[in-house]
């Protein structure tokens, strides 16, 4: 498996290295230009790279975990889209039941999903842009509103049986501006002073004991298919995703995240760009040679038995024992890209 360790390599690096080659001058050597076509070739390299269909796990990064509320489908978070590939897996955990280990289960990640009023147990989780996310609004009177003394509780603490009666945890205040509770207490007799159109994203606000955060609307959201109810159980959220390939603009930029133990891949592919000006009948073979190179290149990861796939949670052809077709796991179809 490639190292998780960030890239030593610069677009200037590869530049030089590219140049030893004399073919190339056509393409590192051009009078008046001091990084194009380079940089340009090494971006869509990049891009090409970290566009493969299976995930790289070097790419990978989690969302900031979440807990379900009541009635509540949208749940804005800080991670921006411009950072956002795609989502890669998820699971829901039970987190405050007391057994050991927590109970956890897996879910779907999907492209997109419906808003919906039916609860229930999340199976699915897709991301749409914070500013599009359905939120509450303080004061407007709804059941699932907060207003005047609205008493929000950690979900993280039980009580007695059940989890909390919180209102929605993300509204969108009089100015447009999207925020989420990052502090729980109780909220103030009156509307709290809230922030100018536009407010940067952190900026928070009191409101009795509660803290309002604002969320950046082109920030992601992340959306369930079934609501909790109130006293229903709490299901932690915890996202995996693939960050978005880094746009190469500078000479002195790193390829970071793919780490230097895939260099030759980069490479590789830099110099079949290059053949697209200085010999363009030999660019969609030596591109077609780089794309296996790099299926095997994640055939390495392929070694490491895969968990993820499709099976029966009854038995097929009927018996059950060894041989009786009996799944063990539901994993149903995870992750989404299969």
């Amino acid at each position: 498996m490639p190292s998780t360790t960030g890239s030593t390599l610069t677009a200037q690096k590869l530049v030089d290295y590219a140049r030893t080659f004399p073919w190339t001058t056509p393409v590192v050597g051009l009078a008046g230009y001091a990084d194009q076509p380079a940089v340009s070739f090494l971006d869509e390299v990049v891009k090409k790279i970290l566009a493969k269909t299976n995930p790289w796990k070097f790419n990978a990064a989690k969302f900031p975990v979440i807990e379900t509320s009541p009635y509540q489908q949208d749940y804005p978070t800080s991670i921006s889209q411009n950072n956002l590939g795609w989502l890669q897996a998820a699971i829901i955990a039970d987190i405050n039941n007391t057994a050991v280990p927590t109970p956890i289960l897996p879910i779907n990640t999907v492209n997109s999903l419906l808003p919906t009023m039916i609860p229930g147990r999340p199976q699915k989780v897709s991301w749409i842009p914070n500013a599009i996310a359905q939120t509450g609004v303080w004061g407007r009177g709804q059941p699932a509103d907060p207003g005047p003394t609205t008493a929000y509780t950690n979900p993280l603490v039980l009580q007695g049986g059940g989890p909390t009666l919180n209102k929605l945890t993300a509204i969108t205040d009089p100015n447009g501006n999207i925020l989420v509770v990052t502090t729980y207490g109780i909220t103030g007799a009156t509307a709290p002073t809230w922030p100018a159109a536009n407010a940067a994203a952190g900026t928070t606000v009191l409101d009795g004991t509660v803290t309002w955060t604002v969320v950046d609307p082109n920030g992601v959201a992340l959306r369930v298919d079934f609501l909790a109810t109130y006293q229903s159980v709490v299901w932690e959220l915890r996202v995996l995703y693939q960050q978005k390939p880094p746009n190469i603009t500078t000479l002195t930029q790193t390829i970071t995240p793919i780490p230097d133990d895939l260099n030759y891949l980069v490479k590789q592919g830099f110099l079949a760009y290059c053949t697209k000006q200085t010999d363009r009948a030999k660019f969609p073979a030596e591109f077609a040679q780089w794309m296996e190179d790099i299926q095997m290149a994640m055939g390495a990861s392929d070694r490491e038995y895969q968990e993820f796939g499709f099976y029966p949670s009854a038995p097929i052809t009927g018996g059950s024992g060894e041989g009786g077709g009996v799944g063990t796991w539901g994993y149903p179809g995870w992750p989404s890209w299969q």
